[in-house]
């Protein structure tokens, strides 16, 4: 057995600071998520000539924006315009989905189309809705397989509309998951083979790739969410609040801006801020 000098013992520590190196130690677990969130710096301040509508952001960190003009602009990561979609048929974007860049999608709901673009912005001709199937579309996205998902508000139902075919492939009623009097549709998104349909009021329904309904994400509020790797996020306030769609897990990132309503499209290392005519380019 090793003898130790009087000066190599090992000295117990005492209660108190084993007590205060654990409760350090949550703290930092705790707040981890957000220690990096709070170090945000201003990459760029951009001026636009019209108040922001929709957005969205592709893989390629491409991003996306429709105005009240009713143009679609396309941005790098670095802030710097890349080109302009002015359409002859003026209408309100409702929706601008641009993650498979390749096949970029708008959704007029005023007019009851839809359009994909090209990367380049180059249009097919509009589409509408067949009325026999579609009656009203209240909200609509592409789907991975190249047709459609939209909740029809006259039979309030959510629909897997082929477009090549004209005809809808699955109806699942909302009525009992939903009050029809009190709902808020606001935004609706594929992703990693999952449906996301947010109600402001109520939260985010997730939905299987058949249209079968899963669960319902603790999120209330939001207008507007996108994805980061396998977290889903919204804005709130002057903050953008992640929430990890397989464990739950949050954390929050602080934009130093107040009382201004925001919509972010996130992406590595930097993040897009649109506050009614500003983008603001954050790097973290």
């Amino acid at each position: 057995m090793k003898q130790f000098k009087h000066s190599e013992v090992p000295i117990k520590p005492e209660k108190h600071e084993v007590c205060i190196f654990f409760m350090t130690l949550l703290y930092l677990v705790i707040n981890s998520s957000n220690i990096y969130c709070d170090s945000l710096k201003l990459y760029k301040k951009i001026s636009l000539s019209s108040e922001v509508q929709s957005v969205s952001i592709d893989r390629y960190n491409y991003i996306y924006f429709s105005d009240a003009n009713d143009n679609l602009y396309k941005y790098d990561s670095t802030g710097t315009m890349v080109q302009i979609f002015s359409p002859l048929k003026k209408g309100n974007i409702t929706l601008v989905e641009a993650w498979r860049n390749m096949n970029i999608f708008l959704f007029y709901r005023n007019f009851q189309e839809f359009v994909l673009l090209d990367r380049f912005l180059n249009p097919a001709p509009n589409k509408a809705f067949n009325r026999d199937l579609i009656r009203f579309a209240r909200i609509a996205t592409n789907s991975f397989d190249n047709n459609l998902w939209v909740v029809d508000e006259v039979d309030f139902s959510l629909k897997k509309y082929n477009i090549s075919m004209n005809k809808v492939e699955l109806t699942t009623p909302l009525d009992l998951l939903l009050n029809p009097a009190q709902y808020e549709l606001t935004h609706i998104r594929e992703y990693q083979n999952q449906l996301f349909i947010n109600d402001k009021n109520s939260g985010v329904l997730v939905f299987d790739i058949f249209g079968n309904y899963k669960y319902k994400l603790p999120i209330s509020g939001a207008t507007y969410f996108n994805f980061f790797k396998d977290e889903l996020y919204y804005c709130r306030g002057n903050e953008v609040r992640f929430y990890n769609i397989y464990t739950g897990a949050e954390r929050t990132m602080h934009v130093p801006l107040s009382g201004e309503s925001m919509l972010a499209l996130v992406m590595q290392g930097r993040i897009a801020v649109f506050s009614k005519k500003t983008l603001y380019i954050y790097s973290y």
